[in-house]
């Protein structure tokens, strides 16, 4: 259960979209999910930020105002982490540059290695040194601003090399072939989709289903399926699958009663009134809380736990019939 990754539906609806081939809404779905995320999920809220400044730098369509916008925000807002700024700075330039305006894309870039040079405090410095998941390895924030400043050196560094036509488009270099010279870097890339996790798209699918659909054991399907009683998120076509699920595959450890839960557990969160961008989103067990009735839960990727009502709090699929 390993490096399971936090999710909300919007996320899911973005990778859903992305795999459907439907960018632009998997681009906006991204950004819902970015913005409803809390500030405690440093690494989650980067991959998914990064799923959205990745499919508007591919160029699947054309980059709204709405969208510059979106990003600018992010550069200027001075409590977001620099790795956030430095990667939307990193594609405000190349949206500006495909859209000829030479002077601003340089701004961006100028602006983005600002950002880089800034000294920050002592909590900052560490959470930029901790490492996460980055396509196959795992680095540090750091090392991912190194990166990503490198290529906006580089484009600005062709950027300045460039002149620029009377109405402010770009005439880029040419080689003798009559291919161009210097198109600013769209590296950088990460793979869009379940991040960090060792769940597949099927077993995400199976984490948030109601079941009921084929045996959890064998599989088989148009069957009359039996339930488990004690969770109520568990079919079986037989006593025997039953039996054999409970005894051999797992269904003992994991099997929860209504409002009993272990930690390392994975839920969802309903019904919460002070922080409604909370919920649907699916977070770990830590342990009971302090406080009677309530239970500490953490986001994957967050440095911090926080305490939820167990009445908001709903039990998912069992995580035997999740890894069959």
């Amino acid at each position: 259960m390993k490096n399971i990754t936090f999710y909300n539906v919007h996320y899911v609806a973005a990778v859903k979209l992305w795999e459907q081939g439907r960018r632009r809404e998997a681009a906006d779905q991204y950004w819902q999910s970015f913005e409803k995320i809390p500030s405690l999920t440093h690494e989650l809220r980067y991959y998914i930020l990064h799923g959205y400044t990745s499919i508007l730098r591919e160029q699947y369509f054309e980059a709204t105002d709405e969208d510059l916008s979106k990003i600018r925000k992010v550069v200027d807002d001075k409590h977001e982490p620099r790795l956030f700024r430095i990667e939307c700075g990193f594609t405000l330039g190349y949206l500006l540059y495909i859209k000829g305006k030479r002077t601003e894309c340089a701004e961006a870039y100028y602006h983005a290695i600002s950002v880089g040079e800034k000294t920050v405090k002592a909590k900052e410095a560490k959470m930029e040194s901790k490492l996460i998941q980055f396509n196959t390895e795992k680095v540090s924030s750091k090392e991912i601003m190194g990166r990503i400043l490198k290529d906006v050196q580089g484009n600005l560094d062709n950027l300045n090399r460039k002149t620029a036509s009377s109405d402010g488009a770009f005439i880029p270099d040419k080689r003798a072939d009559g291919t161009y010279i210097s198109k600013p870097s769209k590296c950088h890339k990460m793979p869009i989709g379940p991040f960090g996790s060792n769940l597949n798209d099927e077993q995400f699918n199976k984490l948030i289903d109601v079941g009921g659909l084929e045996c959890d054991c064998c599989k088989r399907k148009n069957v009359k399926l039996l339930k488990c009683q004690r969770c109520n998120k568990a079919f079986y076509c037989s006593a025997e699958c039953q039996k054999i699920q409970w005894k051999e595959k797992g269904h003992r450890q994991h099997c929860r009663k209504e409002g009993e839960f272990k930690p390392k557990d994975l839920v969802q969160l309903s019904g919460l009134e002070a922080k409604p961008e909370l919920n649907d989103t699916v977070v770990r067990i830590v342990g009971p809380a302090p406080t009677k009735g309530r239970y500490e839960v953490r986001m994957e990727g967050g440095d911090r736990s926080f305490s939820v009502s167990a009445a908001n709090i709903i039990h998912l699929r069992p995580f035997d019939i999740i890894a069959a």
